[in-house]
């Protein structure tokens, strides 16, 4: 009798044969930073590091001043560039710092000559956590996993980072850009700026800003909190599974991570200009440097200002931020900052509802610009957010850090939402909002090594505890009209007569939580990775239609991960946590579901090569969820509008799936990052046991993103692009189904080094001018169809000091 295999199995072979086939192809490459032979003579420092450099095709820019009477021996033997140049350095009071492609500067050094291009970015040894100024797609360290800094290839989950490079490269203006460029990660629309995030199946609930988490789980948060641009980050590192440890409840998905630029300890100007499609115009002045003749005060300031029009039939958009953050040394040992940021974004023309298809299913034959809403539609918001956290480093390489995050925004929203009258006949039903929300987070940690058995190992402790207050005005117009979808005049629909009577919805969820872990140390190529987490939960709701709260004291979450070197390259990991997440779905009676739980099962294989400048990686997943809500057959009379389906716990959810993913530089002057995605959720337990669930996302996913340079004569070109590539998707509906076949797009960009400050490039998405649709409706009566921006240019000129 034949074997049968399942669809996942083959799966799991084909990508290990593709990793072995991978790494067998890095391993055959010449390395990125391979080490170069040296013989320079004795002389002046200027004249021999002048030489070195000459000698990697890069340039260094210093004053005489600065190596005036300086002597040095030469450079003899064997050496990468990194650390050439830390070896004539060495003791001398100078470090240099990367300003451009090809580009160093001599400056005074914080540490004894250790290269670095900045606080945190590179050593001697490679990488380090800052990507800012590395030209990189991928990062030396990480720690949002568990807070104690990891490479890549040491932390037993699935982490991918978007650093500074790929987000210029690609043009990466938004969350939902950062979402698209991220290995594993999709999303889906309900309103032109309220995406909904999804990673292995489920929905992302947190950001987290600088390692603090920060809800979004409400229906309306994203309506309120800004992700417009990426102006103000230096990376963003997405870890893929479940991350109950930090941020206490959620779901199985992922934890993003947007941590902020810092104040740099030597003076940069940087400034952009852009232009592109529909009239999108941009600009961008980015300062950073020492405010005191020591040093000990650092600053940065970053103000962005976007205008833009849009394809949609009557949308334009405002955007504008300032970002101000400071450092300040303490003491020797203890660093304090501060910052803010302050944000204003105005979208006129706001699309909430999307559009419809047929009563069968099928999708209309409407142009892209299609938009259900009048010129009256806006969603105007204001984000202020201020930050700061004060670290301590003692003697004994422990580090002790508090940290807060506070952010205040208010939204005014009004637009409307597509209801099928009869055929082809709508009702747009108009909605006036508005909100406010206050989050608060306060982190306290200390990491640092410990000796046990004679061997040293790792510990992290700590304590934090997050607040979001969350208000939600609403009113509804008596007016509505009636269109036909097929035919109808966006600009001659009325402006709305509001009701005077308005419903008021209050979501207040408080977390806090006690946390810690160890890296042990068990052999020189063994660590073992235990942690725990006792979380205190409260969610309450009120609206007219539900008053309901829920509470949990001092649930246990556990956490434990193992780590074995395989060789010199290749380690071998395994993962596991518990998940426990509260509900906002109801039942009859009015009460909150009880939360769902479950546990996340992760192993993989990692390698590292090129001193970290290339990391690849395998992993096999599998989450098994619990208490998930099943729909009831009666009557849609739940939720906090008293109109939505009523629920009971019941259903079980198991997903089982791997990843694929390679991000770095296999060759110098060729980055690429690359993931491939297989996810296959289904139920396991209850009303709908044999389905898949939500088919709304895609199963699989493929990103690949490259860049490179151009040889000999034409070194000042860059060119790169990226493709997106998902399976098909739908929506199941009792009658009919609302399906979307699997599509790819492709990205193209080219870069001009135009002298050592400017440089311009030129991006042009969607290429081939796909048609798609961003997300599926739940249903034919109702709106939630969202069409896939077309083909599209920009232009930015970067200058850079």
């Amino acid at each position: 009798m034949p074997i049968r295999r399942s669809p996942l199995a083959h799966g799991i072979r084909q990508a290990t044969l593709a990793l072995s086939l991978c790494s067998a192809t890095l391993t055959t490459l010449p390395a990125w930073a391979a080490p170069q032979h040296y013989d320079i003579p004795a002389g002046s420092l200027a004249a021999v590091i002048s030489q070195f450099a000459a000698a990697n095709g890069v340039t260094i820019s210093f004053s005489s001043s600065e190596t005036s009477g300086l002597q040095s021996a030469g450079l003899q033997g064997d050496f990468e560039l990194e650390q050439g140049f830390a070896q004539l350095l060495q003791g001398r009071g100078l470090r240099v710092q990367q300003a451009g492609e090809k580009r160093y500067v001599l400056v005074k050094a914080a540490t004894n000559g250790a290269l670095e291009l900045d606080a945190t970015s590179v050593n001697a040894a490679g990488l380090g956590a800052t990507t800012e100024g590395t030209g990189s797609y991928t990062t030396g360290s990480t720690s949002t996993a568990t807070k104690m800094p990891m490479t890549l290839r040491q932390t037993p989950q699935s982490v991918s980072v978007v650093t500074r490079q790929k987000m210029d490269d690609q043009n990466i203006q938004s969350l939902d850009d950062v979402a698209r460029s991220t290995t594993g990660i999709t999303y889906t629309k309900i309103g032109t700026d309220r995406s909904t995030y999804y990673a292995r199946g489920f929905e992302i609930n947190d950001l987290q800003f600088d390692g603090i988490p920060s809800n979004i789980s409400e229906n309306y948060s994203l309506d309120v909190m800004s992700t417009a641009n990426m102006a103000i980050y230096d990376r963003v590192e997405v870890v893929r599974g479940a991350n109950g440890l930090l941020q206490g409840t959620g779901n199985p998905s992922a934890a993003i991570n947007l941590v902020r630029k810092r104040p740099t300890k030597d003076f940069r100007l940087g400034a952009e200009l852009g232009a592109g499609s529909w009239d999108n115009y941009r600009s961008q002045v980015d300062v950073s440097g020492p405010l005191t003749e020591q040093g000990n005060v650092r600053g940065r300031a970053v103000a962005y200002y976007n205008n833009a029009n849009s394809y949609r039939d009557g949308a334009e958009r405002d955007n504008q931020l300032l970002y101000l953050v400071g450092d300040m040394d303490l003491t020797d040992s203890t660093v304090l900052t501060v910052g803010a940021t302050i944000q204003k974004d105005n979208s006129n023309g706001y699309d909430w509802g999307g559009l419809n298809t047929r009563s069968d299913g099928s999708f209309y034959p409407l142009s892209r610009s299609t938009s259900l809403n009048g010129k009256w539609a806006h969603l105007d918001r204001n984000n202020n957010t201020l930050f700061a956290d004060i670290t301590h480093e003692f003697d004994n390489e422990w580090k002790l850090t508090l940290a807060t995050n506070a952010v205040w925004s208010d939204a005014d929203f009004l637009s409307s939402y597509p209801a099928r009258v009869s055929g082809d006949n709508y009702r747009l039903t108009v909605s006036q909002a508005d909100y406010e929300d206050t989050q608060l987070g306060v982190d306290l940690y200390a990491t640092g090594p410990f000796e046990l058995f004679g061997r040293k190992h790792q510990l992290m402790l700590g304590a934090n505890d997050r607040k979001d207050d969350f208000d939600a005005v609403i009113r509804t117009a008596s007016n509505n009209p009636t269109v036909t979808i097929t035919d109808f005049d966006y600009s001659a629909l009325p402006n709305p007569i509001l009701n005077a009577t308005s419903s008021d919805y209050n979501y207040v969820r408080k977390e806090r939580g006690l946390y810690a872990a160890s890296r042990f140390s068990l052999t020189d190529d063994l660590s073992l990775i235990l942690g725990t987490r006792a979380s205190w939960a409260d969610y309450k709701v009120s609206s007219p239609y539900v008053n309901d709260q829920y509470k949990e004291n001092g649930r246990l979450i556990p956490y434990a991960g193992l780590v074995y070197d395989l060789s010199e390259q290749y380690t071998w990991y395994a993962s596991y946590t518990d998940i426990y997440k509260t509900q906002s779905y109801y039942g009859q009676g009015g009460s909150l579901l009880e939360p769902v739980v479950g546990k996340n099962y992760e192993t993989g294989i990692k390698s590292e090569f090129f001193n970290g400048r290339l990391n690849a990686s395998i992993a096999i997943f599998q989450t098994n969820l619990e208490n998930m809500p099943q729909a009831l057959s009666v009557a849609p009379t739940c939720g906090v509008t008293g109109t939505s389906s009523c629920y009971e716990e019941g259903a079980e959810v198991r997903n089982r799936g791997f990843e694929l993913e390679v991000s770095g530089e296999p060759l110098k002057g060729w980055n690429v990052s690359a993931g491939y995605t297989y996810s296959d959720p289904e139920y396991v337990a209850g009303n709908s046991k044999g389905n898949d669930y939500y088919r709304k996302i895609p199963r699989r996913l493929l990103k690949v993103s490259t860049d490179y340079r151009l040889p000999g004569a034409l070194d000042q070109w860059r060119v790169g692009g990226d493709v997106y590539a998902q399976s098909r998707t739908a929506a199941d509906v009792t009658a009919y189904t609302i399906e979307q076949g699997g599509y790819a797009l492709l990205n193209l960009h080219a870069n001009y080094q135009v002298n050592r400050q400017f440089s311009v490039q030129y991006n042009l998405n969607n290429v081939l001018d796909k048609t798609y649709y961003q997300s599926l409706p739940t249903s034919n009566n109702w709106g939630g169809l969202y069409y896939g921006d077309p083909r599209n240019f920009s232009f930015t000129l970067r200058y850079t000091y």
